[in-house]
Order: structure tokens, then C-alpha cells, then sequence
């Protein structure tokens, strides 16, 4: 992760914009939810070490994916 803050700063809009698309409810809160995180990641990634970073990050993108493998579960 050369670039982590401008990595994660993509993921934070990536998160972001696929939440705005989700139904009102829990699983679109919780994609806000890890939008913010990977938010305050890109904001430490300047003042911690990136092996730091990783462990968060990891914990996040797993969040990411369990929602979105439950995609089809969402009421429209």
C-alpha cells in the first residue's frame, strides 16, 4: 500500500456511493458505517505505520463483503 490514504480514500467513496443506491434500513447503515471507517483510516494513514493500517482495513473490507454478499436479501 504505496498511496494508503488515497487507496482508502477510494474505498471510502466506493463504500459511500453503494450505500446511497442501498434501500433505507440496517444493511445501509452499516455500509455507511464501514465508509466512515475506511474515512478514518485515510485520515491516520499519514501519522501510523501501514502494517497498523492493515489489520483495520482487513476488518473493514470483511464488513464490506458480508453486506454485499447479502445483496439479494435487500428489500426494495
Amino acid at each position: 500500500m504505496s498511496d494508503s490514504t488515497d487507496y482508502l480514500m477510494a474505498h471510502a467513496r466506493t463504500a459511500t456511493l453503494q450505500s446511497r443506491q442501498m434501500p433505507f434500513g440496517r444493511p445501509r447503515e452499516q455500509m455507511r458505517r464501514v465508509a466512515r471507517v475506511y474515512h478514518l483510516l485515510a485520515k491516520q494513514g499519514d501519522f501510523i505505520d501501514n502494517t497498523e493500517l492493515i489489520d483495520d482495513y482487513r476488518t473493514a473490507r470483511h464488513a464490506e463483503l458480508k453486506l454485499l454478499a447479502h445483496r439479494d436479501y435487500w428489500l426494495f
